[in-house]
């Protein structure tokens, strides 16, 4: 295992340049942190200038309620942002933000990060996540169904192909631990080969597939669709990345508690095999030709409530080849292995243990996992999901999902944001060169609770967060102050990013700044679009969950800002963005 992780670091840097690495040119970042000005730090801890909040800069208020800016200077400039922290589902909430000003100054709105245009979004890519929204809302709609089923400890449906030939190795324990390198332990036998595993869930043509070991480490085994070639280097790539990164870190983040008290066998252990499987197959571009990889929750169901479910931890995703190489699968699996987490954790385990479990709500699953991405080092896709789809269209998403819009990727990305925004308070995580896994500062403290938690959503958040509201005040004047380097009040800020130094990528969120994406393009974010705010009444809408940003600039004397709406849980903020 000491070769296998010693050549972890070189395999994934290369990896990395074909997905793109964030590099810190001109700053000496070698084990050492980093000034801002250098946009890295390795050790992720959020950076603040004092323990309270710095006076003049952020003013909160409830709807009703009037706020005043000052333009005594007259250079200074604000950003106004009503919001809703109502976790009531509505699909708009109308406001009017009444202006009123003491001057006959003349107003200019050539503000540093508002009014410029909206960015072009790329074909290509929107047609990628569109694709992978589409294959992950019917595999939200297998563990809602799988929520409900009975579940037990023990695995009893694969069957093992026995061995014409020699002896049939035992495996006692159960564990694929105490089988040869290419084999797995099922039903207390070791074999490199399993048949009429059940693919039925997702491919529409094909009822069962048979299975062979092509590899397996000390966490993972590789299974691959009976027939099909895959070129050793891309096996061998996958096992040491998902082994050595993506298992590692998502386990080290989310956790994987005994599936009983006093047990050594974990929650996300299904068929209780010590290994989650990877089954590479065709089958899982069969229902969506893009489809790369997902997670089917119905497997952890017993087979007397779901016929198809193969009663252990599996990952699914395609044959790697040119069309879908690592750097595109990689993301996935990360993504997926904590839905896996998560439902093990918030589901399985309750209900092995006499409970009910709580399903994680979609907005807050789905922004875990796009958050996953990003901290085991694989987050190049979330600069493009920032970029085209939240910062030009902020105020039209929510927190929440609603009849009307369901799962998008203005949600995920906004959801995204929020999970790392709270992450970061909590401490976050460090990354050493010398070990691979994430060293908590915090952070993984915070969501190792809440996957534990008996709540889901806000409640979740409230339980093991503190005051959801209070933080979704602290967290709106981040999305306005980050990158503008009016302060560095950690509350008020996203932490510095973090250079991976196992895959060379960057890890963490810039709201301003210049990103490299997945694909290694340099992506400059400029933050929400701003809308001007004008004398007199200004009517919008904003969705429950939501927010939108309203430029002030150019004024002498006072101005008085009132927001009115007749929804409850209504806000807003005046920010000042001038040093």
């Amino acid at each position: 295992m000491k070769t296998l992780r010693a050549a972890v670091p070189v395999l994934l840097i290369c990896i990395a340049m074909l997905i793109g690495c964030e590099t810190t040119e001109g700053a000496d970042c070698d084990g050492a942190n980093c000034s801002r000005d250098a946009g890295v730090r390795t050790d992720g801890a959020p950076v603040a200038d004092s323990a309270q909040p710095p006076s003049g800069i952020v003013t909160f208020k409830n709807a009703g309620e009037t706020a005043t800016a000052s333009f005594s200077a007259g250079n200074e400039a604000y950003v106004v942002v009503p919001y809703s922290v109502s976790t009531t589902a509505a699909d708009a909430i109308d406001f009017t933000i009444k202006l009123t000003t003491k001057t006959s100054g003349t107003r200019s709105y050539s503000m540093r990060w508002g009014g410029f245009p909206a960015r072009k979004t790329d074909p290509v890519w929107a047609k990628r996540i569109a694709s992978r929204i589409a294959v992950e809302r019917w595999t939200r709609g297998l563990r809602e169904r799988a929520a409900t089923m009975r579940m037990s400890p023990q695995s009893t449906v694969l069957s093992p192909v026995r061995r014409k030939f020699g002896h049939i190795a035992a495996c006692a324990s159960g564990l694929s631990a105490d089988c040869g390198a290419n084999e797995v332990c099922v039903k207390g036998q070791c074999t490199s080969e399993i048949s009429g595993y059940n693919v039925t869930e997702f491919a529409p043509t094909t009822k069962a597939i048979d299975l062979t070991v092509e590899r397996k480490g000390q966490s993972v085994a590789i299974l691959v669709e009976k027939g099909k070639t895959v070129a050793k280097a891309d096996l061998d790539g996958l096992l040491q990345a998902f082994q050595e990164v993506i298992a590692l870190r998502d386990v080290a983040l989310f956790g994987d508690p005994a599936l009983k008290s006093g047990e050594t066998r974990t929650s996300s252990d299904r068929n209780g095999d010590g290994m989650v499987w990877l089954v590479l197959s065709d089958t899982v571009a069969e229902k969506n030709s893009d489809a790369v990889g997902f997670f089917v929750g119905t497997d952890f169901a017993d087979v007397k409530d779901s016929a198809n479910s193969n009663e252990a931890d599996v990952l699914y995703c395609v044959l790697p080849s040119s069309g879908t190489p690592l750097p595109k699968i990689l993301p996935i699996l990360a993504h997926e292995f904590q839905h896996l987490l998560n439902f093990a954790t918030k589901v399985y385990r309750p209900k092995v243990n006499g409970g009910q479990g709580a399903l994680e709500e979609l907005w807050l699953d789905e922004g875990l996992s796009h958050f996953a991405e990003d901290a085991v080092g694989y987050g190049g896709d979330n600069v493009t999901l920032l970029d085209q789809e939240l910062f030009p269209s902020f105020g039209d998403f929510s927190l929440f999902v609603n009849v009307k819009t369901g799962d998008t990727p203005g949600l995920r990305a906004l959801a995204l944001a929020f999970v790392r925004y709270l992450f970061e308070q909590k401490g976050g995580v460090s990354y050493l060169k010398e070990d691979p896994r994430p060293q908590d500062k915090g952070g993984a403290t915070w969501l190792k609770a809440l996957l534990a938690s008996d709540k889901a959503g806000v409640d979740g958040i409230t339980a093991t967060y503190g005051d959801y509201k209070a933080a979704f005040n602290n967290w709106i004047a981040a999305v306005v102050l980050d990158g503008r380097d009016v302060t560095d009040f950690a509350a008020y800020n996203y932490a510095p990013l973090i250079t991976d130094p196992l895959t060379g990528s960057a890890i963490g969120l810039v709201v301003r700044g210049t990103r490299k994406d997945a694909s290694g393009s340099e992506i400059t974010l400029q933050g929400p679009l701003e809308k001007k705010l004008n004398s007199g009444d200004n009517a919008d809408t904003i969705p429950n969950g939501g927010a939108k940003f309203f430029a002030l600039s150019g004024l002498t004397g006072e101005a008085t800002i009132e927001v009115t709406t007749q929804e409850s849980d209504f806000r807003f903020a005046v920010i000042k963005v001038s040093k």
